[in-house]
């Protein structure tokens, strides 16, 4: 198989799983078909090397801390700050997966599973290929299966649970929403919000190019991945690195949601998809049998511990229990998956465009910054802790 040939058949079922995650507006998500159809493959249709054939896989590695980087430009302190309430909540999900989920999967199966079931769930692929090197390092690449297909599946388990919950959210305060939004757009009518302001002012349009916006998400990796080492590392590397983003993009160093504006980051996500790839070819049949188990036990444990401590952290704060839990459970899919959800729930809510957006202006903030506590910080935050304990 040529270079070129293996780059192919990677990136066509990438295009299958996006054109079919668009298809059922994300129910299936991308990335379980691309690992479907990998795992079927690399049973006997191609080569195990095919993402080193590619000349993905030297790469891949650049890929992780650039990202992590740029997770920290997604979302600014004043932003979170005004959402304060989903951001307790979220990282009130992951601590419930850290205290019910890691704890009781240890009893049954042991601490490198445990942390093989905790990482994914709490989060996206960033926490999951943590765990998975981890996996690799002490000695257990099987575990790494074991990863990918809690990170593939868990999509499928707490989107349902969202949207069903914030619909009945959206119709009990369904009058509430439409006066508050009413009330909102006579206030907002003539007043003019100022963009806000930084230390370091940001550069000339002009200059706002790819490789200049990369050149600078590259160099804020490096410092961060630099620091942890000097350290000994005692602090994870990625923690350090989105640390280091939501510092630089605060001050003004890092434009926000970065590689979207230097149009990077396709590819540099299918260079982290690609890095996992070759954990794939671990996954038998007879192996991904006997993993039905701990999959089994580890979403019931998953909702448990996502759903109570939301819950509980939820009336602390003032939420229903529906988008407490609706909250909650962006650890399980994140974005663009709480996006989707949204935008779904808004469009079914009415057919008045009006009151769209105010279904919209409720339910999306505290969403999408509920994923950004978990999936974005939470997660990578837990799973830094959790690999102390193998």
């Amino acid at each position: 198989m040529t270079q070129l040939v293996a780059f192919l058949i990677i990136v066509a079922a990438a295009a299958v799983g996006d054109s079919l995650s668009v298809r059922t507006k994300a129910r299936i998500p991308s990335l379980l078909v691309m690992m479907l159809i990998f795992m079927v493959g690399f049973w006997g249709i191609f080569p195990k090397n095919i993402v080193e054939l590619s000349g993905l896989a030297a790469m891949g590695a650049l890929a992780s801390p650039i990202i992590v980087t740029h997770m920290g430009t997604l979302m600014s302190f004043k932003q979170v700050g005004n959402q304060w309430r989903s951001l307790l909540v979220g990282l009130g999900a992951i601590i419930g997966v850290g205290i019910i989920v890691f704890p009781i999967f240890s009893v049954v199966y042991g601490n490198h599973m445990a942390v093989s079931a905790a990482a994914p769930i709490s989060g996206g692929i960033v926490a999951a290929i943590m765990a998975m090197d981890a996996m690799k390092a002490v000695g257990k690449p099987e575990l790494q299966v074991l990863v990918m297909l809690f990170l593939c599946l868990q999509g499928l388990i707490g989107m349902p649970i969202a949207a069903n919950l914030l619909k009945k959210d959206v119709k009990r305060n369904w009058n509430k929403i439409i006066e508050t939004h009413n009330n909102k757009t006579i206030k907002n009518s003539d007043i003019n919000i100022p963009e806000e302001k930084k230390l370091i002012p940001p550069l000339p349009k002009g200059y706002q190019i790819p490789f200049v916006l990369l050149a600078k998400l590259i160099l804020i990796a490096f410092l961060a991945v630099s620091t942890a080492s000097l350290f000994n590392n005692v602090i994870h590397p990625y923690i350090m690195t989105l640390l280091f983003g939501l510092l630089a993009y605060y001050l003004g160093f890092l434009e926000g949601d970065i590689l979207s504006k230097a149009n990077c980051l396709p590819f540099l996500m299918l260079l982290l998809i690609a890095s996992v790839l070759p954990s794939m070819t671990y996954a038998t049949p007879q192996l991904v049998a006997s993993m039905v188990g701990p999959l089994i036990l580890g979403f019931v444990l998953a909702i448990a511990g996502i759903g109570i401590i939301s819950f509980i952290v939820g009336k602390l704060v003032g939420f229903s229990t529906e988008m407490a839990i609706s909250v909650g459970s962006t650890a399980l899919y994140g974005f663009p998956g709480n996006y989707m959800i949204v935008q779904e729930i808004a469009r079914t809510a009415s057919d008045n465009p009006e009151e769209q957006k105010a279904v919209l202006d409720y339910i999306l903030p505290p969403m999408i910054v509920g994923g950004y506590a978990t999936v974005t910080i939470g997660s990578v935050l837990l799973t830094g802790v959790l690999l102390k304990f193998i």
